[in-house]
């Protein structure tokens, strides 16, 4: 089945939306279809850019793919925290080498394409900043892991039986939706599971630093819960945790901020909706889709935009 263009909305979305909606054009509208061979080069370059991604992004990714491949192998095969770790760094190594290699030139969708060498930053201009910035994201990796193992507040999710899971990401759900008010949402969790009074806890890995988004997030996985899984508020608890600082945040939901939650993404999509138009049909106009003013303090975001050869940022 062909690939059509559609309105949908995740938590990421509105939150780009909301710092610049020129990068939201860029992404969700001047980019559809550039993987297509007969494309206006214009989007294939969109695209090509819109696939562009960033080491810290490619580790907290390399965490996320071996903590789940550690529960969906657990029901046969009990992961040790070494193994886990050397198979969340060989895939760091992996990937950069497909990035530096330019192995995205052949499938911008399949191979890893870091803005680090597409913009020859300087943490890749020679070799002794390469191995001090690849160290930085060794680190990162393994405070991770080592957090996740060592974490108390996780032993128990641990050590609980594969029976008692309700949701581990793997590549097809990674993309999971779901339905609000005819709005397709994307945002599946990374793990949840049941505890023995029923009682359904979902966990969201965090390889960052908190962010004021972190609890909005976690209302939109109740969201999830309550229609995919039929999950009522007061059955349902999530948390943050955020692996290299040790901590586990749980996330304080009330029907009062649920109800707060469902309100903003109310609001944020009327607002995208208001520009959305059909990509099928052309690029469209990005005038609508203002960039952030160059002497603005919020500019300092063009720093680690995808899009800004672009935008001449």
């Amino acid at each position: 089945m062909a690939l059509t263009h559609e309105f949908a909305w995740s938590a990421s979305r509105a939150s780009n939306f909301k710092e610049c909606r020129r990068q939201h054009y860029f992404q969700y509208y001047g980019g559809w279809r550039g993987w297509e061979r007969k494309a206006p080069r214009e989007r294939q370059q969109i695209y090509q850019l819109g696939k562009l991604t960033r080491m810290p992004m490619v580790a907290g990714d390399c965490v996320h793919q071996n903590l789940a491949y550690y529960f969906r192998v657990k029901h046969v095969h009990e992961s040790s925290p070494e193994e886990i770790l050397k198979r969340s760094l060989d895939m760091l190594r992996s990937k950069y080498m497909e990035s530096q290699n330019e192995e995205w030139r052949r499938s911008a969708s399949k191979f890893t394409h870091l803005a680090e060498h597409h913009y020859k930053e300087d943490v890749v201009r020679d070799r002794d900043a390469v191995a001090e910035y690849g160290g930085e994201h060794v680190g990162r990796i393994t405070e991770a892991v080592n957090g996740f193992f060592s974490l108390p507040d996780l032993r128990w999710v641990i050590e609980a039986p594969t029976e008692d899971y309700v949701f581990v990401e793997d590549d097809q759900t990674s993309y999971d939706a779901f339905e609000f008010e005819g709005t397709k949402i994307y945002g599946s969790p990374d793990f949840a599971l049941r505890d023995k009074k029923g009682h359904v806890h979902l966990y969201d890995w965090k390889t960052g630093r908190p962010s004021r988004n972190d609890s909005f997030q976690i209302h939109v996985y109740a969201l999830y819960a309550r229609i995919k899984w039929g999950v009522p508020l007061e059955e349902f608890s999530g948390y943050d945790v955020y692996l290299r600082e040790g901590e586990v945040t749980p996330c304080m939901i009330t029907p009062e901020t649920m109800s707060a939650a469902e309100d903003e993404i109310r609001r944020s999509i009327a607002a995208m909706r208001e520009l959305h138009f059909n990509a099928d049909h052309g690029m469209g106009d990005r005038e609508p889709f203002p960039q952030i003013p160059a002497d603005s303090p919020e500019a300092r975001a063009c720093r680690r935009c995808r899009f800004r050869e672009l935008c001449d940022r």
